[in-house]
């Protein structure tokens, strides 16, 4: 790891908690005690407002904002790509966000080659019938707020249901996206395909329960998704 990716992993710890140990620092970067307590010192030298001591602890006091991050160009492309992807599969709102921020990599890729962002040589396609539809947006809206969701649902037999689902997550893939989450009607998780929702209602908030969020749904092997509903329900 960069060092000053270190810097900034180092920040994010402590932002995180109250009051993080050198040694714990440490093991989650993976250096020693002596390299976070020197760049512990480095960010003090920054201005920033880290207090503690060696043996009890650090933290940091007030509002903090990290100056602008620099990306090397495989980094950019990365995010170049990553947001191709979603211009073309997201819902509308979140594919305009993706080409807004798609122009801010553009005014930070330094590059002589003056046909380099015109041309975008890593570009991203989607079939349009397997992008988000518009009820993505209302959807990430409920995951953000932690709501309930209701709606009408068709399965791949054809069957026709209503249901009620705290949502937990939702997932782009190949053949279009999915919206994994617990499922009140059933009382276990259940995988929807976005096309085959209708009459989308976000409801009351909700929150997480152990064996029921999002963790617990991921360490259901049979859960991950495939070009279907996983479990069907």
């Amino acid at each position: 790891m960069r060092r000053a990716d270190r810097l900034i992993e180092m920040v994010g710890c402590l932002k995180a908690r109250s009051v993080v140990r050198a040694e714990d620092l440490a093991a989650g970067l993976e250096v020693s005690i002596r390299t976070v307590y020197r760049d512990l010192a480095s960010l003090q030298g920054m201005g920033l407002p880290i207090e503690g001591q060696a043996g009890v602890g650090f933290m940091l006091r007030g509002d903090v904002h990290l100056p602008p991050i620099t990306f090397d160009h495989d980094e950019l492309e990365a995010l170049a790509l990553g947001l191709a992807y979603v211009e073309q599969v997201g819902d509308p709102l979140l594919a305009a966000a993706a080409r807004a921020a798609r122009g801010k990599v553009d005014m930070a890729w330094n590059t002589p080659n003056s046909t380099l962002l015109s041309a975008r040589p890593l570009r991203s396609s989607q079939r349009p019938e397997r992008r988000s539809p518009a009820i993505g947006a209302a959807l990430r809206g409920a995951l953000r707020a932690r709501r309930m969701t209701r709606f009408n649902y068709l399965d791949a037999e054809g069957r026709r249901s209503a249901r009620s689902v705290r949502p937990l997550a939702l997932i782009a893939f190949s053949e279009g996206w999915l919206l994994a989450s617990w499922c009140l009607d059933r009382a276990d998780f259940r995988t929807f395909r976005l096309d085959r929702m209708s009459a989308v209602e976000v409801a009351d908030a909700f929150v997480d329960e152990p064996g029921r969020d999002l963790a617990a749904y991921l360490d259901r092997a049979d859960n991950r998704p495939r070009s279907g509903e996983r479990p069907r329900g």
